[in-house]
């Protein structure tokens, strides 16, 4: 009997036997192509829609947040001309090369006690926005991914890497703060898109560089971890039946057990470029729902084609009989990559269905 995709999902995290491995080019809420890539998609096929033309098993809806305060640049100095900011008032600089991120702008670099933490507006989700696109999907059969925040990232983000590094040392009171008003919004954000109907909450907290964590795993477990329980735990206690994804680049291998403890559902990239996939899914396979995920930083761009079909199918085989993964890019899928790889990708994982 053939099922939905939104079914196959259900099957593939309730450890049940499914009927195929799914397959994305977004990276779980997030689109995967990049602009440039986004651009050479329209004049190739002459749609806007990537999951709609490659019939992508997901489908994706965010809830809109805005930022909380009257203005984001009063909290900057030195802002170059063209800088946006995010809903945290976080600036972003204009992009070097397209395709490519720029410089960030911490808004509470200069902040110098808990209490101007505490006054910093926290961002307000939007209650207008149009759920119409949430109903439509799952009516058609696919199950929704919606982007849910951030505790890790957005905290540095705020602070500025090295102050909130040095901090989890030399100020732990003001980084506890920023850690903990960062969460509740996350907590927020997480419970609202549940309430909204989307099935899948995407969580992103990259915490590894490619040679290791990037802060020890003794401080993330002390300041991190704890919020992590916190946000799961109340979505878990009022939609026992929404589910989490996290990404997380990187090598993470010391805190996978730790992620597993707290009961996300689904671990994004398994970074090939640091991690071993078979490993990780022999060890941590029957616990978590792993992504088999194609190197954007490798094999999409500098690959050939018949590159990333080879290394389909080899994620595909690891994965075994009980087809136990998702299959997807370990990123964004970045402006050297040929269309001709997109193709493969999208053909060898749909393959054999």
């Amino acid at each position: 009997m053939s099922v939905s995709p939104r079914e196959n999902l259900k099957e593939l995290l309730d450890h049940r036997p499914l009927q195929w491995i799914p397959f994305t080019l977004d990276v779980g809420a997030i689109p995967g192509f990049t602009k440039p890539i986004m651009q050479q998609f329209l004049e190739k096929t002459g749609t806007t829609e990537p999951a709609e033309y490659f019939n992508y098993d997901f489908r994706t809806f965010s809830l809109r947040a805005i930022f909380g305060g009257d203005d984001p640049n009063a909290y900057h100095v030195d802002v170059a001309p063209g800088t946006t900011f995010d809903e945290w008032g976080i600036g972003h600089g204009l992009c070097p090369v397209e395709g490519t991120i720029g410089k960030n702008y911490p808004p509470l670099a200069r902040a110098k006690s808990v209490s101007d933490i505490e006054a910093y507006p926290t961002p307000v989700i939007d209650d207008t926005t149009d759920l119409s696109p949430i109903v439509e999907h799952k009516k058609r059969g696919f199950p929704v991914f919606g982007y849910a925040g951030s505790i890790y990232e957005w905290s540095w983000w705020l602070r500025g890497m090295e102050k909130f590094l040095t901090g989890m040392i030399l100020e732990p009171d003001v980084t506890e703060v920023i850690i903990t008003k960062v969460a509740d919004h996350t907590r927020q954000l997480a419970l609202a898109s549940a309430r909204s109907g989307i099935d899948v909450l995407c969580f992103y907290d990259d915490v590894g560089m490619q040679t290791g964590m990037q802060i020890s795993t003794e401080m993330w477990r002390r300041f991190i971890k704890p919020k992590w329980r916190k946000v799961l735990d109340d979505v878990r206690s009022q939609f026992p039946d929404v589910r989490t994804f996290l990404h997380s680049c990187g090598n993470i291998r010391e805190i996978i057990p730790d992620i597993v403890e707290l009961g996300f559902d689904i671990l994004h990239p398994i970074q090939p470029e640091c991690m071993d996939f078979a490993e990780v899914k022999r060890e941590y396979g029957q616990h978590i729902t792993l992504c088999a995920t194609i190197s954007s930083q490798q094999i999409f761009p500098f690959g050939t084609s018949e590159d990333v079909r080879r290394e389909v199918r080899r994620l595909k085989k690891l994965c075994g009989a009980d087809r136990r993964c998702i299959l997807c890019p370990s990123n964004l899928i970045q402006p050297e990559t040929p269309w001709d790889n997109i193709l493969a990708f999208a053909e060898e994982a749909r393959a054999h269905r």
